[in-house]
């Protein structure tokens, strides 16, 4: 009878010890290996908002062109007032 307790108990601490090692293993990997995705429609988003703004820039570098244009061609006229 001492035999089989002392068999179970073994078993139990067995037990617990790999339960114990594997919430360990586990923590570990975790602060290791960086989180998954945050949302699953958070990469259509980031790449909805990405377009939008280069389509802004590419409309703003437009617009200092022409900006540009008219202020170079009113100098080499005469009528600028800018002095750089």
């Amino acid at each position: 009878m001492m035999g089989l307790l002392s068999s179970l108990v073994v078993a139990g601490a067995t037990l617990v010890g790999l339960v114990i090692l594997g919430a360990v293993f586990l923590i570990g990997v975790r602060l290791v290996r960086p989180a998954g995705r945050a949302a699953p429609g958070g990469d259509a988003d980031e790449v909805r908002l990405l377009q939008e703004i280069h389509r802004s820039l590419e409309r703003l570098e437009s617009r200092v062109d022409t900006l540009e244009t008219v202020v170079l061609d009113a100098r080499a006229k005469g009528r600028g007032s800018c002095d750089t």
